[in-house]
């Protein structure tokens, strides 16, 4: 398991992040899950403007409660959190095992005795003859991994107003938004397929109110490094 964390803040209302991607490493565990927010919930969030989106007035308590986004290489799962935010991130091209060849050579051999079986309406037969000399080997594919999960921690709040998660199904950006201590703090991410990055977008309504600690979390072998682009 690869741990490592980061402190941002800034003194303006917005803070921007992108995520770029490069596998290295190979399975070795599970990821960690969201702790839950144990303060209160206050207010009801109205619906978001855009009629065709999902939306939410909790974060997600698990995996398939979480948001998806992604731009067929690059996927994440936005959980919602409010002390911190989890991130789980997928890459099209990381999966258990190595490079392999699944063709069975045997296939064209079989393959007149198995339309000779079926004409002649013996179809378990053929079946039978087809799943020993023609599938596949092996006949499933080697497992999906992911990458891991980045976790965005922030102050934690004693209450929060007007909770509301939502995906936008016809810009395909996922938003946070609510109200704390007459702060309102918005989370923004999306997935680029031009720059193949996923953007992270944390804004507040009042300056210097920004303010992470992120940390990536994976069950690869893998050296985590950060890279500040630009000082904050």
């Amino acid at each position: 398991m690869s741990r490592t964390f980061q402190k941002f803040t800034t003194a303006a209302g917005a803070l921007f992040f992108s995520i770029l991607i490069q596998v290295h490493g190979a399975p070795a565990g599970t990821t960690n899950a969201l702790p839950t927010f144990t303060g209160d919930f206050l207010g009801e969030a109205p619906p978001p403007v855009e009629p065709l989106s999902l939306w939410y007035r909790r974060p997600a308590t698990n995996w398939v409660s979480a948001l998806p986004v992604g731009n067929g290489r690059l996927g994440v799962m936005v959980f919602g959190g409010i002390a911190s935010e989890q991130l789980q991130l997928n890459e099209d091209t990381l999966w258990a095992g190595g490079p392999y060849d699944p063709d069975n050579t045997n296939a064209l051999a079989a393959l007149p005795e198995v339309r000779r079986l079926i004409f002649g309406g013996k179809y378990a037969e053929a079946q039978k003859l087809a799943s020993q000399k023609m599938m596949g080997k092996p006949l499933k594919q080697m497992p999906y991994e992911t990458i891991g999960d980045l976790f965005l921690e922030f102050p934690t709040p004693a209450t929060v107003e007007n909770y509301r998660r939502d995906l936008n199904l016809d810009t395909a950006v996922a938003s946070v938004t609510y109200t704390s201590g007459g702060v309102k703090f918005t989370r923004a991410i999306f997935s680029s397929p031009v720059d193949q990055v996923i953007v992270v977008r944390l804004t507040a309504d009042k300056p210097g109110q920004v303010s992470i600690t992120a940390g990536m979390d994976t069950p690869q072998r893998t050296t985590i490094e950060t890279e500040m682009a630009t000082p904050w």
